[in-house]
C-alpha cells in the first residue's frame, strides 16, 4: 500500500486549534502560517499546493480557532466549513481520497433531511413491530436493536435447555432498565441493560400516549445536568414530554416533544447503556438514533 501523503494546512498563528500534541489526524501535515485576515488568499493558498507534489493536491485546510474550512484545490470557490469535533474524520477521508467536499455538502444535506419530524400524527397509539395496538396498561419491554438479536437466533439448544420463559425472552439481547442516582430511589431514569429489563406499559390522556414505569412517566428534564429519561409521578408538561416516532420497520425512536434531535444509546461499559438526547455534532452526522422494539409480556 502506497503512504499516504500529507495534507496542507494554512494555519492563523494567534488562533490555531489544529496543532495540539494529541492530534493524531495532524502528524502526518504539512503548515504554513498565517499572521492576520488579510493574509487569507486562497487561490494564493491554491497555488503553494499544486507546487507540492508531495503533499494532497486536491484539498487544503485553513484553520482558524475552532473554525475549519477545506478548500479544493482546483476551484477554491468549492469550500466546507466545519468544526475541530468533526476534524479527525473529515479531513482524513479527505486525505486519504475516499471523500471530497461534495460528500460532506451532500452529508449536510441528508442530515437535515433525516432530523426527527416534529409534527405530531392525529389519533397516534402506540404499536408493536406487527402493527397490534398496545392498549393501556398492558406490560410490554422495550428491546433495544444493535446488532446482536440477530446472534441470539442462532443458539445451541444444550445453550438454552432448562431456562425460564424470562430468561430465554432476555437472553443475549439489549434491553431498556431503570435505574437511580440516589441510594433512596429517588431520580429514576433510563438505562441500557444487558440479558434483562423493566416492564413498562403506556397511558393515553387527551389524545397523547405517555410511556410510564411503575405508575411513574417518562419525562426529561429541562434543568438537570443531563439528557436523560428521567420517571416522574406528574403528568410530563409540554417541555417536558417524550415523543414517539415510528421507524420504516415498527420499531420506535424517541425524541422531545416538537425535537428533532433523538434519543441515543451510548455503551460506556459492555453492560451499561447511557440513555439519553445526544445533539453532539458528530452523533447527529454519523450516529443513529436508539431503536426500540417493544416486545409484549
Amino acid at each position: 500500500m502506497a503512504e499516504q501523503k500529507p495534507i496542507h494546512y494554512f494555519v492563523y498563528s494567534k488562533g490555531s486549534d489544529s496543532l495540539g500534541l494529541t492530534n493524531a489526524t495532524e502528524d502526518n501535515t504539512i503548515v504554513k502560517y498565517f499572521d492576520s485576515e488579510e493574509d487569507v488568499d486562497l487561490t494564493k493558498f491554491a497555488e503553494i499546493v499544486k507546487n507540492k507534489p508531495n503533499c494532497v493536491r486536491k484539498h487544503f485546510i485553513v484553520n482558524k480557532g475552532d473554525e475549519y474550512r477545506a478548500v479544493e484545490t482546483d476551484n477554491v470557490k468549492n469550500t466546507y466549513v466545519f468544526s475541530g469535533r468533526l476534524k479527525y474524520r473529515i479531513v482524513s477521508k479527505l486525505a486519504a481520497g475516499t471523500a471530497t467536499i461534495d460528500t460532506f455538502i451532500e452529508e449536510d444535506k441528508r442530515l437535515e433531511e433525516g432530523f426527527a419530524k416534529p409534527e405530531r400524527q392525529p389519533g397516534f397509539k402506540l404499536r408493536d413491530t406487527n402493527g397490534e395496538i398496545i392498549p393501556d396498561g398492558i406490560t410490554f419491554a422495550l428491546q433495544i436493536l444493535r446488532g446482536r438479536e440477530e446472534e441470539s437466533d442462532e443458539e445451541d439448544e444444550e445453550e438454552t435447555e432448562g431456562l425460564s420463559k424470562d430468561e430465554l425472552l432476555y437472553r443475549n439481547k439489549d434491553w431498556v432498565g431503570v435505574n437511580s442516582f440516589m441510594n433512596d430511589g429517588k431520580d429514576h431514569f433510563l438505562c441500557g441493560q444487558v440479558d434483562g429489563g423493566d416492564s413498562f406499559e403506556c397511558e393515553t390522556i387527551d389524545n397523547i400516549v405517555y410511556l410510564k414505569y411503575d405508575g411513574g412517566y417518562f419525562y426529561f428534564d429541562n434543568d438537570a445536568e443531563t439528557n436523560d429519561i428521567f420517571i416522574g409521578k406528574a403528568v410530563p408538561t409540554k417541555e417536558q414530554r417524550v415523543q414517539i416516532h415510528y421507524s420504516d420497520d415498527g420499531d420506535i425512536c424517541l425524541t422531545g416533544w416538537g425535537g428533532r434531535v433523538y434519543v441515543a444509546c451510548e455503551w460506556v461499559k459492555c453492560s451499561y447503556g447511557a440513555i439519553g438526547l445526544d445533539d453532539r455534532e458528530e452523533q447527529l452526522r454519523w450516529g443513529s438514533p436508539m431503536k426500540l422494539r417493544i416486545v409484549r409480556l
